[in-house]
């Protein structure tokens, strides 16, 4: 059972409480400069897409909306996290503009394996979303990594808790959207494995992989995509869902991790030369093309959020980290986390972005400060990253000029040490094996 039930809910009354008189206090309209209407944002987080994938897919035409945004806006590198990248470090960094230090999330796990897995009561600084409902700004977050608890917002909290589901079936995991009774009007777009359809997933396969008598690791391969399928088609589901049944926010931020996944199961199939074992030739027959049918798959997913936002929407793509396959050191071959690259991707397009410029050193830490400017919003000096000016058009420069303030560390946002208690969900044990199965923890 969840720890410490009542404290994380009284600390969510106090805040649900002040964020309702801050939203009450902007009710006349938010924007920079005094409410001058700014275009609203929308970030998509597609984990471990790489540039070195991706280019030629584009070069074939098969990633029409992710071209269609580059066409019309920038693509840049995303510099990442080094040495260590792990994706919570990261998410987080990326919706904070600040390192670990100062976030206070700093792997996938308090210590051991068998210590509680981190989640939101660890974040030590405010994330985008808190500083913008603060300002009165309406925003929606979809399964942003490391963001269970849900916390309150002035809009929507999906939790990254939201794919999974208790193997009784009958204890829904608590706290998992803000508000509560959210998250019973999702369940009907949760996708459990059991309720992936053989006809959606066997396009991802060459051959037939229906077949009674594949070998069990091609069994093994199958079963594992149709998970990874199905999480991501809850987190589809959902999005497609809150943007059709409720008024876009100012702010929506969506968080897809398939193609990270994808890409750590079926790197070897697409290039066995990668590997120092003899991989079954079955299993590189039949999921050698999975990684690039995914990017297509995700492209599809992209355009069909653009299809459900306003035309003149500011959209920001990107990713934590890029992804190489096996790493090679004297020392042997190395997986998990050293299969990511420390390069990601960038893309922007919308009405305050300058089509066509040249970034040459966007970081993880300038996301959070490039969205505050394109709001027309302050940036915390304390925040670790920098505004991409080059990324901003001259007249949203120049309606907006870029300002700063001190900190946004103030109330209920910032957690002292002592107040990040683990709290524990019915399905950690099933993450935990997720992260063994990835190589990230042993």
């Amino acid at each position: 059972m969840p720890g410490h039930p009542r404290t994380v809910r009284a600390r969510r009354l106090v805040a649900a409480l002040a964020l309702a008189s801050v939203v009450a206090a902007c009710a006349g309209g938010c924007g920079g400069d005094g409410g001058i209407p700014v275009s609203k944002v929308v970030v998509l987080g597609i984990d471990g897409m790489d540039w070195r994938i991706a280019d030629p897919l584009l070069e074939e035409g098969k990633l029409p909306n992710i071209a269609g945004l580059i066409e019309r806006g920038v693509r840049a590198d995303l510099r990442s996290l080094e040495p260590v990248m792990k994706s919570p470090i990261i998410w987080t960094t990326i919706a904070t503009g600040k390192g670990p230090r100062k976030h206070g999330i700093s792997d996938f796990v308090r210590g051991m394996d068998e210590a509680p897995l981190f989640n939101s009561n660890g974040w030590r600084a405010r994330a985008i979303w808190d500083i913008l409902s603060e300002k009165g700004y309406t925003v929606g977050v979809v399964n942003w990594m490391v963001s269970w608890p849900a916390r309150p917002v002035n809009g929507y909290n999906v939790t990254d808790r939201i794919v999974y589901r208790p193997e009784d079936g009958f204890s829904p995991v608590p706290e998992v959207t803000y508000p509560d009774e959210l998250h019973a009007e999702l369940a009907p777009h949760a996708r459990p494995i059991a309720d992936v359809e053989d006809a959606e997933f066997t396009p991802f396969f060459n051959g037939d992989i229906l077949s009674d008598d594949l070998s069990r690791s091609l069994q093994s391969a199958v079963l594992t995509f149709r998970d990874i399928y199905g999480n991501d088609e809850t987190v589809r589901g959902v999005a497609r869902y809150l943007l059709d049944s409720r008024e876009q926010p100012d702010f929506f931020a969506v968080y897809l991790n398939g193609v990270d996944v994808s890409s750590h199961f079926f790197w070897g199939p697409m290039d066995p030369t990668s590997l120092d074992v003899l991989m079954d030739p079955d299993v590189v027959e039949a999921c050698s093309d999975v990684i690039p049918r995914y990017y297509e798959r995700m492209d599809v997913l992209i355009g069909e959020i653009l299809d459900r936002v306003d035309d003149d929407s500011t959209i920001i793509l990107c990713s934590d980290h890029g992804f190489r396959g096996p790493y090679r050191l004297p020392s042997g071959l190395k997986l998990g986390i050293w299969m990511h690259r420390p390069v990601g991707v960038l893309v922007a397009a919308g009405p305050g972005i300058r089509p066509g410029a040249v970034l040459s050193d966007a970081s993880v830490f300038d996301m959070t400060p490039t969205v505050l400017a394109l709001l027309g919003e302050p940036v915390g000096r304390d925040m670790d990253g920098f505004v991409l000016e080059d990324l901003i058009s001259e007249e949203q420069l120049r309606r907006h000029p870029i300002r700063f303030t001190d900190t946004y560390e103030t109330g209920e946002a910032v957690r002292e040490p002592t107040d990040a208690e683990p709290v524990e969900s019915p399905v950690d044990d099933e993450i935990l094996e997720r992260l063994k199965s990835l190589g990230y923890i042993e």
